[in-house]
């Protein structure tokens, strides 16, 4: 195997949330990743329970605008995880140093893919599945 396939082999065609993260960390700092993520966790859970529960009579489109946001807060969640974790250990450089070295197609890759976060619970499944494969494996 080649250096330059490792993290395309590593990671296969679904982006590594926990890269994602520490990427955010290299270029914008511990302090306002955790930041960020914390906010879209306790800012989505709350607009998104308020559209629910405030909006109750004005028909469906408040519960789907409600539930949308909750999923968004959830796939908060595992970022937030990740980010803690990383700027705890504050091994974010090490743990994108491949991406960060090839900057244009890795971090290019990265910034595409994290439109996965407006699907609602998909970042969240994602990455529980990422999780427990990755402590299998390790």
């Amino acid at each position: 195997m080649h250096m330059r396939d490792a993290p395309a082999r590593s990671e296969g065609a679904i982006i590594n949330f926990r890269k994602l993260v520490a990427l955010d960390i290299v270029f914008h700092g511990p302090v306002f990743i955790i930041g960020e993520f914390a906010l879209a966790v306790v800012g989505a859970s709350a607009l998104g329970l308020f559209s629910i529960f405030f909006f109750l009579s004005h028909g469906m489109y408040p519960i789907f605008v409600g539930c949308y946001l909750l999923g968004m807060a959830l796939n908060y969640v595992p970022l937030l995880i990740y980010a803690i974790a990383i700027g705890k250990r504050k091994s974010a450089r090490e743990e994108v140093a491949f991406e960060v070295e090839h900057k244009g197609r890795y971090v290019r890759r990265y910034t595409l893919q994290s439109l996965l976060l407006l699907v609602p619970l998909l970042v969240f499944f994602l990455g529980l599945y990422q999780e427990a494969r990755s402590r299998r494996k390790g």
